[in-house]
């Protein structure tokens, strides 16, 4: 007869299955955890970890408080709660607890992350950026956070300074398309047309469907006066993601540039059903 696993052994195999992706086995070893060991923080956690990730935000945050009302200077469950709270919208609470996780382990550079991306969104955008360097001073090689470094400094007018952020992020990783699409955009805010461009047409080689980037391209087209093919280019985005306002409206507008009002008015009326149906109060 075998020796029965140790609370070890069966957390180490949850954990082997949760990075897996087969979650059902990963529950199965944690709630064995559990039935011998109520009291159990990790298995606690990985379960809370579980019930977030599939949406059960209050549920992991009670489970994530049970781990640590037994083991009680846990970052990673105070950050755990942190982000579920942010995804229910309760901001100071989600801001206190990555604030714990932050002073049970100052080298947590997830919670630092996490605490700026929830400053930005605010508007807080010094209280951001003190953030997102310390996150990066302790994983300088995070590009998510050069990137989210740089659409915080973007939003806050500091150009030169998003445009270095984003080339971080692109020297990190060539192939990751975001920054390169965002990069475009703060260098049309600069007026540098032609370089912007540039950067849209590496963002659609990398990602042929991304219509963010196509419409930023005809944007840039239509400033440096090529209008056909900026109108081109916003059909390109339109096809890909057509229940988007903006991207009529910029038909729109280059179409007017053309001289083709009747398209134009066609456009404004289809920008305008798109937006009324976003403003539309959701049915309870």
């Amino acid at each position: 007869m075998s020796e029965p696993q140790t609370a070890a052994e069966l957390i180490q195999q949850g954990l082997v299955h949760h990075r897996a992706g087969q979650i059902s086995l990963a529950m199965d070893r944690y709630t064995q955890v559990l039935r011998n060991d109520p009291r159990n923080a990790d298995a606690l956690y990985y379960i809370a970890l579980i019930a977030c990730h599939e949406g059960q935000f209050q549920q992991g945050i009670d489970l994530a408080r049970r781990s640590l009302s037994f083991r009680p200077r846990q970052a990673r469950a105070h950050n755990l709660i942190g982000q579920a709270l942010h995804r229910m919208g309760k901001i100071d609470d989600a801001l206190q607890s990555f604030d714990s996780a932050i002073e049970c382990d100052p080298n947590l550079a997830d919670a630092y992350s996490n605490r700026a991306n929830m400053l930005s969104e605010l508007g807080r955008a010094s209280e951001a950026l003190s953030s997102f360097d310390r996150a990066l001073a302790i994983e300088p090689n995070s590009a998510p956070d050069w990137i989210n470094r740089g659409a915080t400094l973007h939003g806050a007018g500091r150009l030169e300074e998003a445009i270095a952020s984003y080339d971080k992020a692109i020297a990190l990783d060539p192939d990751f398309v975001v920054p390169h699409c965002n990069r475009g955009h703060v260098l049309t805010d600069l007026g540098r047309d032609a370089e912007a461009l540039a950067s849209y047409d590496r963002a659609i080689a990398l990602e042929p469907k991304m219509a963010e980037a196509y419409l930023g391209r005809a944007l840039a087209l239509k400033k440096l006066s090529r209008v056909d093919d900026a109108l081109a280019s916003v059909d390109k985005a339109i096809a890909i993601k057509a229940d988007v306002a903006k991207m009529h409206e910029a038909r729109a507008s280059l179409l007017r540039s053309l001289g083709r009002e009747d398209d134009a008015g066609a456009a404004d009326t289809r920008a305008a059903e798109l937006q009324s149906k976003k403003n539309e109060p959701s049915q309870s």
